[in-house]
């Protein structure tokens, strides 16, 4: 990973110690870590395999995860 690239995170994550971050990596795809473990594992998607998670993400198939 670049050096020059940085870490985001939700802006809802104020106040929150932990929560996912996420980076666009060198090699086009995107990284997502524990902001809680910046030394930690990343797991590493495409572009199109997060696209579709989103698309998932707007019909509401993952609410079950946040109740």
């Amino acid at each position: 990973m670049s050096e020059g690239m940085s870490w985001q995170k939700s802006a809802a994550c104020n106040g929150y110690e932990a929560c996912v971050e996420v980076r666009r990596l060198e090699n086009g795809n995107v990284g997502f870590r524990n902001s809680l473990l910046p030394d930690g594992p990343m797991v590493e998607f495409t572009s199109a395999e997060l696209a579709v998670f989103l698309e998932g993400v707007d019909r509401g198939e993952f609410d079950w995860m946040t109740s």
